[in-house]
């Protein structure tokens, strides 16, 4: 009788729902050391029920392999966060200005800092410069009290718009407002022609650490260059928006091939990595131009 309950175990073998094989594996065992008191020591019936309790151990790994392995799936699965889609680009209005103005208003019309961060062109690269500039460094935000009508642009394959800007007090400013492919957005880089130093200080202080500046160039005649400057050097006139005097900077000969490309016959916005070094130890430093960033005043 008890012998006739083991091929019951074969056809509950068959079963395909890991999650019922663990149960089955151990009423297997219960039933094998039963099975084992109520016949005694019998050789033939101790082999059988060896290799009765093998098989159910194996089957009992099996069930436990695929259920880690459903697990891990599932997990993988879960984990994989899917993909943004891309905005797409949108044309900018037809025509730009009334769109781009409201943009431009609404930067000015903001309350703080946060709120002016959220308005600007590229605001998450820009805006730990914009904290930099207003917040750590105290510069008050610009003010607006009048504006020209607009003129459409495009610098770079970007649609933009500019305005030339009458604060309550100080002098006349230009700002562009560029098309983002999904709305216009105030180009502060250029409105506050950001460095990494304000530009008086990078004058004054002559600092050798590298310097990040907003600024326009153009190439040095003969005569601008100052007594006791390098020979055999290209030298360049940098001119920051807010100082009008330019002062005199030296460039090596692999970069100043690039930069007199930039600067034939013309002034150019560039955005400069700048050092004061010296040549020798006993020599006053000289501002150096170390790289160049961008050809402009953003990326």
């Amino acid at each position: 009788m008890q012998g006739a309950r083991l091929p019951r175990l074969a056809t509950r073998r068959t079963e395909s729902q890991p999650s019922r094989l663990l149960d089955w594996a151990g009423s297997g065992i219960t039933l094998a050391v039963e099975w084992e008191e109520n016949n005694g020591t019998n050789e033939n019936r101790g082999k059988e029920l060896e290799i009765a309790v093998r098989d159910i151990m194996l089957l009992a790994a099996f069930a436990v392999t695929v259920l880690l392995i459903l697990g891990g799936t599932m997990i993988h699965r879960k984990q994989q966060a899917k993909a943004p889609e891309p905005i797409p680009y949108a044309p900018p209005p037809d025509p730009m200005e009334p769109a781009a103005l409201a943009a431009l208003e609404a930067f000015f019309e903001a309350p703080d800092l946060a709120a002016k961060a959220a308005l600007v062109h590229d605001s998450e690269r820009v805006r730990p410069m914009l904290e930099d500039f207003h917040g750590t460094r105290s510069h008050p935000f610009p003010t607006l009290g009048r504006v020209s009508p607009g003129q459409p642009a495009t610098f770079d394959e970007k649609p933009m718009v500019l305005f030339e800007v009458e604060p309550f007090s100080g002098p006349r400013y230009y700002v562009a407002v560029v098309w983002d492919g999904r709305r216009f957005a105030v180009d502060w880089e250029s409105l506050t022609a950001y460095g990494t130093m304000d530009w008086i200080d990078f004058v004054e202080d002559k600092p050798v650490q590298p310097q990040t500046m907003r600024v326009f160039l153009r190439e040095a005649a003969e005569s601008d260059r100052p007594p006791g400057y390098w020979k055999n050097s290209t030298f360049f006139l940098v001119e920051h928006r807010d100082h009008s005097q330019p002062i005199v900077l030296a460039a090596s000969d692999d970069l100043a091939e690039k930069l007199q490309a930039l600067t034939a016959n013309r002034r150019s916005p560039v955005t400069l990595e700048l050092v004061w070094r010296s040549r020798k130890a006993d020599e006053p430093p000289i501002p150096w131009i170390k790289s160049l960033v961008s050809m402009g005043w953003n990326p």
